[in-house]
């Protein structure tokens, strides 16, 4: 198929709040189908529901095709999410696949037609990893509006506190914003820059300001349909975790 007249890229990180953005965009029904069509977890999955060959060591033209038919959805808009650690191997890999194309810039705007990017970062980064390390141990990530469990890759399990773990996670999202940072700069992008803070305070206003920028439209009611799963023992942890980081680093 050919590319969409126009595209936007979410520029995320884990626990960030893309989901419930991604929810909110997919509902206006001008703005694609936006999900992590190349987070490699995902892709065998996403190949054998589109009826692509799962047994390809790794995605090609094919898959890029069906990628921007259903990340369009038939609104005429494209639209995808993808994280930092995966951002460098998509990029080199759409190099190899169109060898003809320069700048990564170049790259997204002449295979996807991506003219727009959002950037969608957490200003509470402990609580970010926090929120990280509570759904890798008890296996839940997300719940629906009313409570119930949408997506869950465990058995559920019980929580543990555990400093280091935290301290980890905190770090590869530090490193995860420091390469957001980076190749905006390298690239001359200048996203739209959204903060998980004002998403979850004002979802309709923050989906506004990203509908305009990616040059959507909102056409009728939008539902929050995903719920915030932090609860006190988010706080508690996070706490802890400063206590201890700040007690560490005076002795």
């Amino acid at each position: 198929m050919g590319v969409p007249a126009r595209g936007y890229v979410l520029c995320a990180s884990p626990r960030s709040g893309s989901t419930l953005l991604c929810d909110l965009l997919t509902q206006t029904g001008s703005a694609g189908h936006p999900q992590s069509y190349f987070m490699p977890a995902s892709i065998p999955d996403y190949a054998r529901e589109w009826g692509l060959s799962v047994e390809m060591p790794e995605w090609n033209r094919s898959y890029v095709d069906a990628v921007l038919e259903h990340g369009n959805a038939g609104t005429g808009s494209f639209g995808m999410r993808i994280m930092w650690r995966d951002m460098t191997g998509f990029l080199e890999h759409l190099r190899r696949l169109y060898p003809n194309l320069d700048s990564d810039v170049d790259i997204l705007r002449n295979v996807l037609g991506v003219e727009r990017l959002v950037h969608l970062s957490r200003d509470d980064r402990v609580a970010e990893a926090v929120s990280l390390v509570l759904a890798k141990q008890t296996g839940l990530w997300h719940r629906n509006a009313d409570g119930s469990e949408r997506e869950r890759n465990a058995p559920p399990a019980p929580p543990r506190y555990d400093h280091d773990e935290i301290d980890l996670e905190l770090r590869l999202l530090d490193a995860e914003a420091a390469g957001w940072s980076a190749w905006f700069d390298e690239n001359e992008i200048v996203p739209l820059a959204i903060t998980y803070e004002q998403l979850a305070a004002n979802p309709s206003d923050t989906l506004l300001r990203v509908i305009e920028h990616v040059g959507g439209r909102i056409t009728g009611p939008i539902q929050t349909r995903t719920s915030r799963l932090a609860t006190e023992l988010n706080a508690e942890w996070a706490a802890r975790f400063r206590r201890e980081s700040e007690s560490m680093r005076e002795n």
